[in-house]
């Protein structure tokens, strides 16, 4: 195909020749005389600025949908790339809500290209932008664009810049016919076959007119028409918008696909109230903005029959398979990690889709047979669904009064709430712990209470921020737990902490991380009965199950897998579930979401039996019979349920199809009625809620009101009373945010979402080095606390039916202010190699038992191993007069000794030690047992669950040592060390801790002395958490790479095997020799010969301005590493800080 450019007066393609000249001055011609007053200087000026930041909108929406484009449709060719000059990634709700937007627009497109029709068709993109609408169509369906010609309008300056990137890109023009641009003004801009660019405000419907008739013979019977207009006509004043819809509706053979925003539920509703002003900001109102039912009136008052106009907001698309099936909605979480399902059904839930059609030759009595976007409406009926009866058919009941808090407010959503630790406060505070602030997850917490005295009530303090967590107090005690949560959507927390007497500490972790779960304490029907019983249902893990369990917590400090009998509850996560009283054995679980991100319409009851199992009962039946017709606002996704004096409230969240409207949102569960709400109009998301004196608190929540900024709820207090009941008003008493975010909540929405670089960069900071512990630890016994560090890896024994944790014990290990709490490495059976990979991906230590490494454990004694290696050999140990061996200080000596003497001299507890070498070349090969002691190798073999150690082998020393302590150090290699005569103790330190255990730069061995440093109870080892592991003949010790450890035989003699494997990619590791395996990585090689540069750099400079600057980079790289190492322990490591 050929290409002209700039091209006056040059005819169209074949298929688009009408017989009629394109030059402009011939269409303006047969105008006539104007009969409009033409407009003063100054409205040209207004017009002119309103119309450029129309066309500014462009930008920014070609720019979240390049970012779809290059994130959900990896693989396919690009084309929006070409409009932007550099890719932007969009947040994960922004890039969902555009990629739902560019599925209605192309599912209505393709339904209209796919029709059987002899006729020619025509698409016209009425404000089209730099959307490259027809260009997908054209490369990937060409057989459906047979006989379509597709027509692009907008601003002539838009329109030519757009002809200008299509006349520059070959991967665009390349599709088409002969494309070139014309050098008309506005009009036709450019044109190639079967594309045909037009520029010409949609205001000038006569001269538009004139365009396309010239250009496709747009008037012509032959022709069957599809205009689009996404969220373009909405900017238009209702009289120029009405035209347009009348001078569509005028053609014989005519559809139109209207994709634009609505208010579902008026004005003030918080998003609406967010995104009015977002468009009043950008001097961009929404002129015609309305109902769906009033854009149905105006699109019938122009001329388009009722009985074929179809419309649905896009969340009630979302969930219909025959516009999106479950498969599709599943691939969108593989492609970014999402859990904004609130935010992104309010977004969906204000736009909406219309499909109309109107043929001269049809008789629109009776509505043709077309099949529907939609096949039924299982959830109920959505509001302002123009095919809807809305008369609510269920009797609201009585009204609740929001009352606004006073003060400062802290925003936050998505938070738990925590029960005063003391009796006589209950009623009158409560705190609100973490969630997600102004600036992201929060690892702090406030205090709310009716009176200025009350005392602070803090959570389990934190190492990041947490949000989608709960907090559940526990019976009749002030005793609370926290379960579960999440950091990012992708890792989800299995850590479990435990106020006790108004002490937190950390108990058994979860089988499982989750999150958007429910817990709620019980009684349970047996005798005796624990003080302290949980049930925890349902939630989603990092990787995206969606989980079934029902998990007991009991005394017995255990998590028991209960077995459901009968039918229960599908696998759901963000339900709401509560007993039926205050410590019952029954209670409902309502709503929920599944897998695929559809919410679940259901209500079911359940009951705890006296053999510890769950018997369920769907009621859904019976409640939509009480519901009626509005069946569809019971089950939900991220309420809450709330004990309050009206009863059980079934408060916030979203439902499926629709949304909850002002007076929907909050349903008595004992009446299921509805209770309208008075006064305020907050945002029921993310939001905290607690039966008080009075009433009840409400407590946060908010939204990202898509990409139009963040609404944040002011905290109420919600009564029957129109005012405070008393003498005082609730208020925040006691916080540990900083004081600069305390009025944020004061500010409009859109002051509240701008925030400087410098402060989000603080904010950022702060989190990923925060070290929080409990206030007032003073004076408690430190041994008796948990350590809050290093939880253990997702593998657990299973016993019956109880699932027991792998837990990580703390370690009594004397007293000391300064002393840490050591933790036990907890000790497993290894069953499979993928359980073995699981602790591989967790990086955590772990000991492995029952393995099968041969006979070697009974058969090596020492007269064996001097029999079989033979007592003459020759091999070269380390000998010290010290037990505590240093690399650094080299307290040591190579010797060259007969193996038979050496055995003997370790036996009599001599300060020697083996680590074999390669016999053949043991400066350029690592040694490997096999290769180096074939007599006695036989005798030891790695399991097939250790497969992926041998398949990725490094080296296998044997190790053989007296009573002597190995230095510190740590092995770039991860190793599996074999323990098989002696009992040895090994301490391992995170990799984090890097920089607090003596390292020299490119060193990886450390002098510090481990073991005595604990036995004093000194301060050398105060900001570390060492963890213990105890090696038995026949355990093994996965020792995660770069994990620092120093080891010592607890009685006499040690024999080990170690080996080494490579758990990273081979182009990671530094090219050339590494015979020991902990040579550095090639990234930190070549960073300290930069660092090396660096420093040169600034020879130049005097000392004051060098030093200055180099403590600069300094710390920011500090910064840098302490994020990162953060983020790491996100998803290895637990969230709790130590606690003590």
């Amino acid at each position: 195909m050929s290409q002209t450019d700039e091209l006056d007066g040059s005819p169209l393609p074949k298929t688009l020749q009408v017989g009629h000249p394109l030059d402009n001055e011939a269409v303006l011609s047969r105008q006539g005389p104007q009969q409009r007053k033409p407009p003063s200087k100054v409205q040209d000026s207004k017009r002119k600025r309103n119309d450029e930041s129309v066309m500014d909108t462009n930008n920014s929406s070609i720019v979240s949908k390049r970012s779809v484009e290059k994130l959900y449709y990896g693989g396919e060719p690009e084309y929006f790339r070409y409009f932007v000059n550099k890719f932007k990634r969009r947040s994960p709700l922004i890039n969902r809500g555009y990629w739902l937007r560019m599925k209605a627009i192309d599912h209505a497109v393709t339904r209209f290209l796919a029709e059987r029709s002899a006729k020619r068709k025509i698409v016209i993109n009425l404000g089209c932008g730099y959307d490259p609408l027809p260009f997908p169509f054209l490369a990937k369906q060409r057989e459906l664009c047979e006989n379509t010609t597709f027509v692009d309008v907008d601003f002539p300056s838009l329109m030519q810049n757009k002809c200008k990137i299509l006349s520059n890109t070959e991967q665009l023009h390349g599709l088409l016919e002969n494309f070139h641009r014309t050098s008309n003004q506005e009009g036709v801009l450019g044109a190639g076959d079967p594309y045909v660019a037009v520029g010409c405000d949609l205001r000038n419907i006569e001269l538009l007119k004139k365009i396309l008739q010239d250009a496709v013979d747009i008037e012509c019977d032959d022709a069957a028409i599809l205009f689009v207009a996404e969220v373009s006509i909405a900017y238009m004043e209702p009289e120029a918008s009405d035209a347009v819809l009348a001078w569509a509706a005028s053609y014989s053979d005519v559809r139109f696909c209207l994709l634009e925003q609505h208010l579902p539920d008026g004005p003030d509703h918080p998003f609406a109230k967010t995104m009015l002003a977002h468009f009043r900001k950008l001097r961009t109102p929404l002129h015609t903005i309305g109902t769906m039912d009033a854009m149905k009136q105006r699109f019938v008052a122009a001329g388009w029959p009722t009985s074929t106009l179809e419309m649905h907001s896009l969340w009630e698309l979302w969930s219909e398979p025959t516009f999106l099936g479950p498969e599709q909605r599943r691939a969108l979480d593989a492609t970014e990690p999402f859990d904004e399902w609130e935010e992104f059904a309010l977004f969906a839930s204000h736009y909406f889709l219309l499909l109309v059609e109107r043929k001269a030759d049809t008789d629109y009595e009776f509505k043709p047979k077309r099949a529907s976007l939609v096949t039924n409406r299982a959830t109920g009926s959505a509001p302002g669904s123009i095919s809807d009866d809305n008369t609510p058919d269920v009797e609201q009941e009585t009204t609740l009064y929001m009352q606004e808090f006073q003060g400062s407010q802290m925003p936050r959503r998505f938070a738990a709430i925590v029960p005063p630790a003391s009796r006589d406060q209950e009623g009158y505070s409560v705190g609100l712990h973490a969630g997600l602030g102004t600036q992201g997850r929060l690892d702090d917490g406030n205090t709310y209470a009716s009176s200025e005295t009350a005392q602070p009530i803090n959570g389990p303090p934190l190492l990041v921020g947490v949000m989608c967590h709960i907090i559940t107090k526990l019976g009749g005690t002030n005793n609370c737990m926290m379960v579960g949560g999440r950091t990012s959507p992708d890792r989800a927390i299995a850590d479990c902490c435990l106020r006790l007497d108004g002490r937190w500490r950390m108990v058994p972790r979860l089988p499982k991380g989750r999150y958007r779960h429910c817990a709620v304490p019980l009684q349970l029907p047996t005798e005796p009965r624990s003080a302290h019983p949980l049930l925890v249902y349902g939630g989603r893990t990092g990787d995206g199950q969606v989980l079934d369990e029902w998990l007991l917590w009991s005394d017995d400090k255990v998590w028991m897998n209960l077995r459901v009998v009968g039918d229960g509850p599908s696998a759901r996560f963000g339900a709401a579930m509560i007993t039926d009283q205050k410590e019952s054995v029954s209670g409902v679980i309502v709503g929920g979401m599944t897998g695929d991100g559809r919410v679940l319409n259901d209500f079911w009851h359940w009951d705890l039996q006296p053999d510890m199992s769950v018997t369920c009962q769907n009621v859904t039946a019976r409640a939509f019979g009480m519901l009626k017709h509005n069946v569809g606002i019971l089950g939900r996704f991220g309420a809450q349920l709330v004990r309050s004096e009206e009863g059980i409230l079934l408060v916030g969240g979203i439902v499926g199809s629709q949304m909850l409207t002002r007076d929907e949102e909050i349903l008595n569960m004992r009446t299921l009625r509805p209770i309208a709400i008075k006064n305020a109009r907050p945002l029921f998301v993310g939001m905290s809620m607690q039966e008080v004196h009075g009433g009840l608190l409400f407590l946060g929540g908010g939204a990202t009101c898509f990409s139009f900024g963040t609404y944040w709820n002011r905290n109420h207090f919600l009564s029957t009373s129109p005012q405070f009941v008393g003498d005082t008003t609730w208020q925040l008493t006691s916080s540990r945010q900083p004081e600069s975010r305390k009025t944020a909540l004061g500010e409009s929405p859109a002051q509240e979402q701008l925030r400087s670089d410098a402060d989000r960069s603080s904010r950022s900071s702060r989190y990923s080095t925060v070290s929080a512990i409990l206030p007032n630890t003073a004076g408690t016994d430190r041994t008796s606390a948990v350590s809050m560090t290093s939880p253990s890896p997702d593998p657990t024994l299973t016993v019956s039916n109880t699932v027991v944790n792998a837990n990580r014990e703390p370690v009594a290990n004397g007293h000391g202010p300064g002393l840490p709490h050591v933790v036990r490495v907890p000790t497993i059976q290894l069953t499979d190699q993928d359980t073995f990979k699981k602790n591989l991906d967790a990086a955590l230590p772990i000991i492995f038992t029952d393995l099968s490494i041969g006979p070697c454990t009974d058969s090596w004694t020492n007269s064996y191993l001097k029999e079989a290696i033979g007592a003459e050999s020759k091999v070269v140990v380390h000998s010290s007069k010290d037990e505590k061996m240093d690399f650094q200080k080299k307290n040591f000596s190579y010797e060259t000794r007969e193996f038979g003497p050496f055995i003997d001299a370790a036996e009599r507890g001599e300060k020697v030690y083996l680590r074999s070498l390669s016999k053949g070349a043991p400066s350029e090969r690592p040694t490997n047992i096999y290769e180096d002691f074939p007599e006695i190798a036989q005798d030891f073999r790695l399991p097939e669950e250790l497969a992926y150690v041998v398949a990725n082998m490094h080296s296998m020393p044997l190790r053989i040592s007296g009573p002597v302590t190995m230095w510190l150090h740590y092995d770039v290699m991860a190793n599996v060390l074999c323990q098989i005569k002696g009992r040895k103790k090994v301490i391992l330190f995170p990799p984090s801790e890097v920089g607090h255990l003596g390292f020299e730069a490119g060193a990886s061995s450390s002098s510090l002395d481990v073991f005595s440093s604990m036995a004093a109870g000194g301060t050398s080892l105060s900001r570390t958490h060492p963890h213990e592991a105890i090696l038995e003949p026949g355990t093994v010790l996965f020792i995660p790479s770069l994990w620092a450890h120093t080891a010592a035989p607890t009685d006499g003699m040690s024999v080990a095997v170690n080996c080494f494997f490579k758990s990273l990619d081979d182009r990671k590791y530094a090219a050339g020799r590494d015979v020991y395996g902990n040579r550095d990585i090639s990234a930190y090689e070549k960073g300290r010969r930069d660092v090396q540069r660096i420093v040169k750099s600034f020879e130049d400079s005097p000392p004051n301005v060098s030093g200055f600057y180099l403590q600069r980079l300094a710390m920011e790289l500090m910064d840098k590493a302490k994020a990162t190492s953060a983020s790491a322990g996100e998803q290895s490591h637990s969230v709790y800080a130590e606690l003590g």
